[in-house]
């Protein structure tokens, strides 16, 4: 008989992200922007227009976490809440250690804002707006997430979830 060891967690806190952190996006990003078309006297209608590309957004984020798992040889897979979730679809089979899910979250957050701000200076600049509010906007619950953990012990394990993130500690 092959030994087997079998791993019992306690949950020391779980980041959740709901309606109410998606609402407090859209205003956020609305809100940004009609300041933003005030500040640079671009017509609102047309940020509202350019919006349509932060739909490369989610696959870049997503793109990132993929790159950072490969360069940690780490086995990532896509979950079905790709598309509602804050995390697009980031997942693993089993809960991943609290120094890699930093090294990807943090992977995720400077390239998330740096791809764009490079991108900017190619774009119409109601798209270059749009996609650097958008990413602005897009981290938060990233960035959020990633302060929660600060204060873990090192033997935090952490589980994607639909919604949320939970911070384990394993007994054995």
């Amino acid at each position: 008989m092959k030994e087997q060891t079998i791993y019992s967690y306690r949950l020391l806190s779980r980041f959740h992200w709901r309606l109410g952190g998606y609402a407090s996006q859209i205003i956020c990003l609305f809100g940004l922007l009609w300041g933003l078309s005030i500040i640079a006297s671009i017509p609102f209608q047309e940020l509202i227009i350019s919006l349509s590309i932060i739909a490369m957004l989610p696959v870049l984020h997503f793109l990132l976490l993929l790159l950072y798992g490969y360069s940690a040889s780490t086995r990532l897979k896509v979950t079905p809440d790709s598309l509602v979730s804050p995390w697009w679809g980031a997942g693993t089979e089993f809960p991943v250690s609290l120094s890699f899910y930093r090294g990807a979250e943090m992977t995720v957050c400077l390239g998330g804002l740096l791809v764009p701000a490079a991108l900017y200076v190619w774009l119409p600049i109601s798209y270059g707006t749009a996609l650097m509010t958008g990413s602005v906007v897009f981290i938060l619950p990233r960035l959020l997430a990633l302060f929660s953990s600060i204060g873990k012990p090192k033997r935090t394990r952490v589980k994607y979830e639909m919604t949320s993130i939970s911070f384990l500690l394993t007994d054995g």
